[in-house]
């Protein structure tokens, strides 16, 4: 009796275990990369917490962050509800007369549809919106005063550039892993 009913359980969940194998998931295989592939339009905030004239005209990340990602083909947006919102922040102070030390980062923050597991408040397998944080950019530049406020709009594009190099390449591998995908962001941007 044991035996047939191993048999049986086996028989139950090997067909279940190679149709899991065949295809790729999303969930496993996509991971961050099919949360940022389709997303080309940003609003762009930036905080400057620079003391000592080390960053002068704070203003500028921002100019050379929309420049990057206006060259690499991504538009900017206003609307400011559910917006993909890239986020640079300069923190520094002068460390003598003539030297700065400034920590930059640069976030992407998004909302994603995502499924809720386990819930007491809304019924299991529900969606909801989550905020999701991609950083993308981190660095600490040393070095003269004099300098320092060019030394931080070109990391800045370099970071805009950098985000577009890693959202091209989830495109592709998204393009290619779940071809469906694409269909379907074309499919919604005709029906518009």
């Amino acid at each position: 009796m044991r035996k047939t009913l191993w048999i049986s359980a086996m028989l139950f969940f090997v067909p279940n275990l190679s149709m899991a194998e065949d295809e790729p998931s999303l969930l496993m295989e996509g991971g961050l990369a099919s949360l940022i592939a389709f997303r080309d339009s940003f609003t762009i905030e930036y905080s400057d917490q620079v003391s000592d004239g080390c960053l002068p005209q704070p203003s500028r990340m921002k100019d050379k962050m929309e420049l990057a990602i206006r060259q690499n083909g991504f538009s900017i947006s206003t609307e400011s509800i559910l917006a993909n919102k890239i986020k640079v922040t300069a923190m520094g102070f002068s460390t003598n007369a003539s030297s700065c030390v400034i920590s930059l980062q640069a976030e992407l923050e998004f909302w994603a549809n995502v499924v809720v597991p386990f819930s007491q408040t809304v019924p299991t397998g529900s969606n909801t919106l989550a905020p999701i944080t991609y950083d993308f950019g981190t660095v600490i530049l040393t070095g003269n005063k004099n300098g320092m406020q060019e030394r931080v709009e070109n990391q800045v594009k370099e970071f805009g550039d950098d985000l577009y190099l890693r959202i091209s390449r989830a495109k592709d591998y998204i393009s290619k892993k779940f071809p469906q995908i694409p269909q379907y962001h074309e499919q919604q941007k005709s029906d518009k």
